[in-house]
């Protein structure tokens, strides 16, 4: 009741086209924050400023935080919520420039971030936004220095394909990329009623632990992201003409071939 009334009385109301579910519950909260390990030495990265609860229970904890919000109404009441100490600094800034490429500010906080002296751990905490979720997860990930850790908040459903292993629905392009870039795992579920207004959907909390080196080179995510997404949309196709979807200059032979050569 008092996050609606102050929001009515700036005249804000939550955006779909945002995504915004606004975390209302301090337990839950705090459990984000116990669970992500966040403490003095720590860098965070949060996506999503919203109301500014979750901003708060991370300064707490004495973290350096850079936080992002799209919307401005929104994150003008975070920044009146409480006088916030420097270490708080607020961006307001989509943090996709596109589907595939983080935008140029939120890379630049991240380069800061890794810069500090004394250096600590670089973390992403968030309640992301449900509308950027995988996208922007799969684009941390393909970085070549990604942070140390990244917990967030997403739907359900987004974590468990992210997580998917093979031989269940939940298999993609998605699980596959995650599973060559992290380790990864839900932390908590979550029921509709600890978020403002109330989504429709179950959330999970996911962790997320890049792998040093990750299975994949830079140079290899978006040529691999290409043909992965190729191969699915004929999954329910025979697998050679699959693969001759997603590499049109093979023949028949050369596919075949090609699949024999790794076992299938």
């Amino acid at each position: 009741r008092a996050l609606r009334e102050a929001l009515a009385a700036h005249g804000v109301a939550p955006a779909k086209r945002h995504g915004q579910c606004f975390l209302t519950d301090v337990q839950a909260i705090d459990a984000i924050v116990r669970d992500a390990e966040v403490g003095p030495e720590d860098a965070v990265l949060e996506v999503g400023t919203g109301t500014g609860l979750l901003t708060h229970a991370l300064a707490e904890a004495g973290a350096s935080i850079d936080t992002f919000d799209i919307d401005p109404r929104v994150q003008a009441l975070a920044r009146g919520f409480r006088t916030w100490p420097e270490r708080v600094r607020f961006h307001l800034v989509d943090v996709l420039e596109s589907k595939r490429a983080l935008a140029g500010p939120f890379l630049d906080a991240l380069s800061r971030a890794r810069a500090r002296v004394p250096a600590g751990p670089v973390k992403i905490v968030s309640n992301l936004p449900y509308n950027v979720a995988t996208s922007f997860l799969l684009s941390l990930l393909a970085l070549p220095d990604p942070p140390d850790a990244i917990t967030v908040m997403v739907q359900l459903e987004v974590a468990e394909k992210l997580l998917g292993q093979t031989g269940h629905d939940d298999y993609g392009p998605p699980s596959i990329l995650r599973a060559l870039h992290a380790d990864g795992r839900i932390l908590r579920r979550f029921p509709p009623q600890v978020f403002w207004p109330m989504p429709s959907v179950k959330s999970a909390l996911l962790r997320l632990v890049p792998r040093r080196p990750p299975d994949l080179r830079p140079d290899e995510d978006r040529p691999f992201s290409e043909f992965l997404l190729a191969v699915f949309s004929r999954r329910r196709k025979v697998l050679s003409s699959a693969l001759r979807n997603a590499r049109p200059a093979l023949s028949a032979e050369a596919a075949a071939a090609a699949l024999v050569a790794v076992g299938l």
